[in-house]
């Protein structure tokens, strides 16, 4: 689709994909309005304050993967965005083992039978190397083997998605699952040479919080463009062209280019007249995962090195811990610090989960026994909850919903963006590069 005479864009949605569009759209002198359902934009990239401390509402962190978008960052964040070095860990047993999973953190938690194991099981697969990758479980077992991926890999995966790692497609790895080198393990094997970079510990952050990024977007765009508790009520077409968005009661009479980042299946409820049968149908087997957020503070200055820590045991209640002080100084008090622990739920477990208490009181109880805190470090708690936070890619689900991303794309001026709309798992630098090309192409 061609910009053409078309002068305005109706953006739905003001998460990072919605901002993201209507940042270099204005970049290209191109008018917008997004229309937004909460009271503040950012999605589920938003910073929280809360008295001193300031979190996430997740573990987000930029990657230098995009010269161009890091440029464009550093544009806006000037000084405040800031060059960390932070690796992540798995918590398994007792022990702390690097993620990625590196030769160096392998020697010092496993033995030598399961090393040299490891080390067999990489030359097999090199010998028996496989192009045809059908699921999670088959990537990781040609990235890692057997051993390792039981280990550290299948037995997360499933605890965050919910889903047997037979029944996942291999992209909801985000390109974590780096190559182990055959070489560097036979060399750390015979040498005792157990250096390697931990590829993951090195990212940009902004120093006063992630959501930062999407606020300084947001300001460059303009306040005037972005309409705050509008909610997309109805797109009403003719089967050929959106003529009309109903925003919150309100009516645009006439629609500019309309770019979607709504969930795919919310869409398919706003449209007027209802998308066809085959097309709701279609969209049956979708499925998403929320987060479950416990925000703890400490009365300490540090509870980890860490960027993030992973937890595959099921005996935990969560998934993942990760330390905002560790991104930032400035997101806790010199002497304090807080914890943002995530649990993942599916639509059918949200009903029965643990009550706000209940679920503190678990991860208390764990973090106790496992003698990262003490109760007396703790000042308070608040939980929280992102509804929709990523969608499930079940092996074959982009074929299943074809019918809905093909009908929803061939109206002239409706075009889907990010990853709610286009039911793709994506990280945040890759979200704003796809924005920066989407608008070129419309303009070309």
């Amino acid at each position: 689709m061609k910009l053409k005479e078309k002068s305005h864009l109706d953006i739905l949605g003001a998460g990072p994909a919605g901002l993201g569009i209507g940042y270099f759209a204005k970049k290209n002198r191109i008018s917008v309005s997004i229309y937004e359902m909460s009271n503040r934009v950012g999605g589920n990239c938003k910073t929280i304050l809360s008295g001193d401390f300031r979190y996430d509402t997740g573990a987000h962190r930029l990657h230098d993967k995009h010269p161009k978008i890091t440029f464009e960052i550093k544009k806006l964040l000037g000084n405040q965005l800031l060059k960390i070095e932070a690796p992540s860990k798995i918590y398994y047993r007792g022990s702390s083992i690097d993620f990625p999973l590196n030769i160096k953190s392998l020697l010092n938690n496993l033995d030598l039978v399961q090393i040299i194991k490891i080390g067999f099981e990489k030359l097999s697969n090199i010998i028996r190397a496989n192009d045809e990758i059908f699921s999670f479980k088959e990537l990781a077992y040609q990235n890692y083997g057997k051993t390792l991926s039981d280990l550290f890999l299948i037995n997360y995966t499933e605890k965050l998605w919910g889903s047997d790692a037979n029944e996942l497609d291999p992209k909801i790895s985000g390109d974590r699952l780096s190559n182990l080198d055959l070489k560097s393990l036979l060399k750390s094997l015979i040498m005792n040479n157990a250096n390697q970079k931990n590829l993951d510990g090195s990212f940009l952050y902004p120093e006063y919080g992630f959501g930062t990024i999407f606020d300084k977007i947001s300001e460059n765009i303009g306040h005037k463009n972005i309409h705050l508790n509008s909610k997309v009520e109805k797109l009403i077409h003719d089967g050929n062209r959106i003529r009309e968005i109903q925003c919150s009661g309100k009516k645009i009479s006439t629609a500019g280019l309309v770019i979607n980042t709504l969930p795919i299946n919310v869409i398919s409820k706003i449209f007027d007249p209802d998308p066809p049968d085959e097309v709701i149908e279609s969209l049956k087997s979708l499925q998403y995962r929320h987060v479950k957020l416990c925000v703890i503070y400490l009365d300490i200055p540090s509870f980890t090195e860490n960027a993030s820590i992973y937890f595959p045991e099921p005996k935990f209640p969560f998934n993942r811990i990760y330390e905002p002080k560790n991104r930032s100084k400035k997101m806790a008090p010199i002497n304090k610090t807080c914890i943002v622990v995530e649990t993942s739920l599916g639509t059918d477990e949200i009903s029965t989960f643990f009550s706000d208490k209940e679920y503190f009181n678990k991860i208390k109880k764990c973090l106790i026994e496992e003698r990262f805190i003490k109760e007396s470090n703790i000042i308070k708690y608040e939980v929280g909850f992102i509804q929709n936070a990523y969608p499930i890619l079940n092996v074959g689900i982009h074929e299943k919903i074809e019918p809905a991303i093909s009908y929803f794309s061939s109206f002239e001026n409706h075009l889907l963006h990010g990853r709610n709309a286009q039911f793709k798992y994506v990280h945040t630098h890759d979200l704003l590069y796809s924005s920066k090309e989407f608008i070129h192409q419309i303009i070309e």
